[in-house]
């Protein structure tokens, strides 16, 4: 899996940005948190995704200030991403899995709900065993409730798999999932949030 290519084709779905505009973005929104993407790194994997035809950049001048190199993502850019984000929902541990909520927008909505349905059956299949296992471990153990990795493996995938079905239910609602632009947008409350659909006015999306 590839968290920098997905934070950066993420961003750059929404709406055409420059590198400087995806560092400060991922740092207002604090994906900086799960991503640790430093500003080298940003600037590499721009021109590799570029090299790849993932994006298409295009240079831009604002008045007198320098010139800058702004990016829209192809179609070839949304599949990866799709690929992305699929990958991360699923992914080995917390940091992963935030990704791909982050960035839900970036792949087919019945797409992501059959991959979420697939992980709940995982967890559930999971929680059952180590039930099993916690049931049989000879009593007395230092932990009242059982053996203590056990449950705490077990309590952990409860909670995860308490949010995936959240996530579902966002998802299937038509009224929640026209306001979806991502796990970190939804933690905004009654902020206001830009819709990516909605395109800054007089900017143009270039694909290849």
């Amino acid at each position: 899996m590839n968290r920098y290519d997905l934070v950066l084709l993420g961003l750059i779905l929404e709406h055409e940005r420059s590198g400087y505009d995806i560092i400060t973005e991922i740092r207002d929104r604090e994906l900086d948190r799960w991503a640790k993407i430093s500003t080298s790194t940003i600037y590499n994997r721009l021109i590799t995704l570029e090299k790849n035809e993932c994006i298409v950049g295009h240079a831009e001048r604002d008045g007198n200030r320098p010139e800058r190199m702004v990016f829209n993502i192809t179609d070839k850019g949304k599949e990866l991403l799709r690929k992305e984000v699929l990958k991360h929902l699923t992914g080995f541990n917390d940091d992963p899995r935030t990704l791909g909520f982050a960035f839900l927008y970036g792949a087919d909505n019945k797409e992501l709900i059959r991959a979420l349905e697939a992980h709940e059956r995982r967890l559930v299949q999971e929680i059952e065993n180590l039930e099993k296992m916690i049931a049989e471990e000879p009593r007395p153990t230092l932990y009242p409730e059982g053996p203590f990795l056990n449950c705490m493996s077990r309590d952990h995938i409860l909670v995860e798999l308490k949010y995936v079905r959240a996530a579902i239910g966002i998802l299937r609602d038509p009224i929640r999932n026209k306001k979806l632009d991502g796990y970190f947008y939804i933690n905004f409350g009654n902020r206001p949030f830009e819709n990516f659909n909605q395109k800054p006015e007089g900017s143009e999306t270039t694909e290849k």
